[in-house]
């Protein structure tokens, strides 16, 4: 007769239901992990993958906004298509490991735990967020001088303005829970991911949670600095223009530090400090 232990080993290998998945647990173990290694990072390491990550996104917002230009697509198709467009860039740059400001906020799990120290974490994301924007910057001018920025007789020019001042035309408040609605799905998809197995699974995961926040109009301050700059250099072609509001390097600065402070509380906060207390603590 088999023992009790020798019956619980027996269950574990044949469980009920296995999605091959890590479990949540190891989800959590995982996270604090990857935050302390990502934190520790070289800091010219950080920098490279940064800067990658931010021209990754922007790819994804520019394959957005030039579905969104396309005469040939109704309006109507255009609001339920191109936002899963958009999740593109970031796919691709979660999966092929470079370093991102908004999902780097789940490294709050691993400051909680004592792993790593509030400066190493600041250091993390002040580096990140600048190669963030240094890739933006730089994709943002390669595009402009390949001449795809004249697509469809100037509406593309109208759509990325356009969007731009939307972004721009909230309250300091507003902005703020944009960006924390903004990372709280940007984080909770990159936590599935992390559960994944393979890069199917990881896509998977990815892939609804990024299209939603453009769907519902959530921002995240890495994907608004592609539009910001773009704006920037194509603002006197849309002279004449109805926008909601102008576009001007105050409105776009307020607004990249009021979202990327709504991401810390939305990424950092509700999905890695909630979970930290969940499955990290609570085995103390």
């Amino acid at each position: 007769m088999p023992n009790a232990l020798e019956r619980k080993s027996e269950k574990k290998k044949h469980p009920v239901l296995d999605l091959d998945a890590y479990s949540p647990e190891d989800v959590a173990s995982r996270v604090l992990q990857v935050g302390v290694k990502k934190v520790r990072l070289p800091g010219v390491i950080t920098l490279m993958l940064g800067i990658l990550g931010g021209c990754f996104i922007s790819l994804g917002a520019l394959y957005q906004v030039v579905v969104m230009a396309n005469p040939d697509i109704s309006d109507s198709t255009s609001a339920v298509v191109s936002p899963l467009f958009y999740g593109m860039g970031y796919i691709i740059a979660f999966i092929a490991g470079t370093e991102i400001f908004t999902t780097n906020n789940l490294a709050v799990m691993s400051l909680a735990s004592r792993k790593i120290t509030a400066w190493e974490l600041t250091r993390n994301w002040a580096i990140v967020l600048l190669a963030n924007m240094i890739g933006a910057a730089g994709l943002v001018f390669l595009f402009f001088y390949s001449g795809q920025i004249h697509l469809y007789d100037g509406l593309l020019i109208e759509e990325v303005l356009f969007l731009t001042s939307s972004k721009l035309d909230y309250t300091i408040s507003q902005m703020f829970l944009l960006g924390l609605f903004g990372n709280l799905l940007i984080c909770s998809g990159a936590w599935l991911a992390m559960a994944g197995r393979s890069v199917t699974d990881k896509f998977l995961a990815l892939f609804l949670p990024l299209s939603a926040v453009p769907a519902i109009g959530f921002q995240h301050g890495v994907g608004n600095m592609f539009h910001f700059f773009l704006s920037f250099l194509i603002i006197q072609d849309g002279q004449g223009l109805e926008l909601p509001t102008d576009i001007t390097v105050v409105k776009t600065t307020v607004s990249l530090v009021m979202v990327a402070a709504g991401n810390i509380v939305g990424g950092g906060i509700f999905i890695a400090l909630s979970y930290y207390f969940i499955y990290v603590r609570s085995r103390w």
